[in-house]
């Protein structure tokens, strides 16, 4: 395959001007440890968009049946915007990051097993059809493929974070944006996995209750 990186320079990531990143994908896949790990690495600006929704007031309303805030996507927009213009190196987080950074970000789609998601949303305490919601979400592809419709394939990076560690996961985005690895999208197939159909059967059941 094809890099589509820009060749790393003397001082690896560090001699890029300016980088944004885009850390997306659902609940529970690990995408604050890390978006907080690779901030730290890069020395670089990071941004809990859902955090930062709730402290500039961008919160429309509590949405109850699916126990979640919605935001004004433009107002958080405007925001990071206006942040970037004061940082050359952020890192974006959230499951819309990719809706709010600009063209010449990188986006790097976290994944995890849905089975595995399901479990974990569970332990956090989320409702039935919150996890429900967001597994399907998970099984289908929703963030990739809405981070593809926005920014084209060239920029994404799909990494499956199922028993991987937030370093080596950190680790494997270092090597995207040097280019010593090529980036990658469709390295899942949850659909073909024997595991999904007892799981449909269970987003079935979820829907007629």
């Amino acid at each position: 395959m094809k890099t589509l990186n820009p060749a790393p320079s003397k001082g690896g990531v560090e001699g890029h001007r300016r980088l944004i990143i885009a850390i997306t994908g659902s609940p529970g896949v690990g995408k604050t440890t890390i978006a907080r790990l690779l901030a730290e690495r890069l020395k670089a600006l990071h941004i809990d968009l859902s955090k930062l929704a709730i402290e500039r007031g961008l919160v429309e309303e509590w949405d109850e049946r699916r126990e979640t805030a919605v935001v004004d996507i433009k107002s958080v927009r405007r925001e990071v915007e206006r942040l970037l213009k004061n940082h050359n190196r952020v890192v974006v987080e959230g499951h819309y990051a990719h809706d709010v950074v600009p063209g010449d970000a990188w986006i790097f789609v976290l994944r995890r097993e849905p089975w595995r998601l399901r479990e974990e949303l569970e332990h956090r305490g989320y409702g039935e059809g919150k996890v429900k919601e967001n597994v399907e979400a998970e099984l289908l592809d929703i963030c990739l493929s809405e981070a593809v419709e926005s920014h084209g394939a060239e920029r994404i990076h799909e990494i499956d974070t199922t028993d991987k560690t937030a370093e080596e996961v950190v680790e494997e985005i270092i090597e995207v944006l040097e280019g010593r690895r090529p980036r990658r999208i469709g390295v899942v197939d949850w659909l073909g996995r024997p595991k999904a159909k007892n799981l449909l059967e269970w987003l079935r059941d979820v829907s007629h209750r």
